[in-house]
């Protein structure tokens, strides 16, 4: 654990979330996906690891100021040819109502470029160059951000309503805590965009698939279900891997067996102080280990 301000959830400050950032990645040698990456570190490739992190601080700080009222999330998207690279500002994600909007409804940060991360319109202009902003003021920049980051209403009629099991009252909370995690400890990467094959790698079927995990739309007793799902967060480091869903009604983690587990006791049964501590056993980060209780 890095200090008791991540241990109670009192908020970190964006100061503090920034010095975390460069102090932990901006002396770390590029990940490019190139001839030079292997196969087993392909899921850390990045143009710039620094600007990966300072990425997750600006997500992270849209994603709690719009994502309650307004449904609107970031997606962290790794590129077939560069690695993560970007993050989606979209609603189409967070419920049926909104499958037809652009992916990038409310733009992109972008993690190349001058001055990354950048904030680009849907139209791929830059609006705002974030890299030395949110070192010299972080508070500053991230309000510049909110301004050009609209506060659509959910809820309030049938053309913006989300069903009982889309809303996610937890996913800020969950959101926050891997992205704290990602400060501090560069080696760890999360997805929300997760493809699940049906066929087995390595020996091995996919963990969603194994499980069940998606079901079939009106199938109560569930099916195993190939292709994308954008439910879930994966979180993992060269050594771990776990996968909770956004609800955090679901989790499935890799044991020291290299097997698949299920757990006992979910994320959203725990009060939240708890979540950092479960989700870094699943990782075994800051010394932790899966709880024998919960696990």
């Amino acid at each position: 654990m890095d200090d008791a301000v991540s241990q109670d959830r009192t908020p970190v400050a964006l100061t503090e979330q920034v010095r975390r950032a460069v102090t932990n990645y901006q002396d770390l040698p590029p990940a490019p996906l190139d001839t030079t990456c292997p196969p087993e570190a392909r899921y850390l490739a990045t143009p710039d690891r620094l600007t990966y992190a300072l990425g997750w601080i600006v997500a992270n700080q849209i994603v709690q100021q719009r994502f309650e009222g307004s449904a609107i999330d970031a997606l962290p998207i790794y590129h077939p040819e560069r690695g993560w690279d970007r993050f989606l500002l979209t609603r189409r994600v967070s419920g049926r109502v909104f499958q037809q909007r652009k992916a990038d409804e409310f733009g992109q940060i972008r993690l190349t470029g001058d001055d990354a991360p950048r904030l680009v319109s849907p139209e791929g202009k830059t609006l705002l160059q974030l890299g030395q902003a949110l070192r010299d003021a972080p508070d500053d920049a991230l309000g510049a951000v909110l301004g050009h980051i609209p506060t659509p209403y959910v809820n309030t009629n049938r053309a913006n309503q989300l069903s009982p099991r889309e809303l996610a009252p937890h996913y800020p909370l969950y959101y926050d805590v891997v992205t704290q995690l990602i400060l501090e400890h560069p080696g760890m990467v999360v997805a929300r965009e997760v493809y699940i094959d049906d066929r087995e790698v390595d020996g091995q079927y996919h963990a969603l698939y194994l499980h069940g995990a998606e079901m079939a739309p009106g199938d109560r007793r569930g099916i195993n279900l190939a292709g994308m799902t954008w439910n879930w967060f994966q979180v993992q480091t060269a050594d771990s891997l776990a996968f909770f869903d956004r609800r955090g009604a679901r989790t499935v983690y890799r044991t020291d067996r290299q097997t698949w587990s299920r757990v006992k006791r979910q994320l959203n049964e725990e009060p939240d102080e708890r979540v950092r501590q479960r989700i870094a056993g699943w990782l075994r980060l800051d010394g932790q280990q899966p709880d024998t209780d919960v696990d």
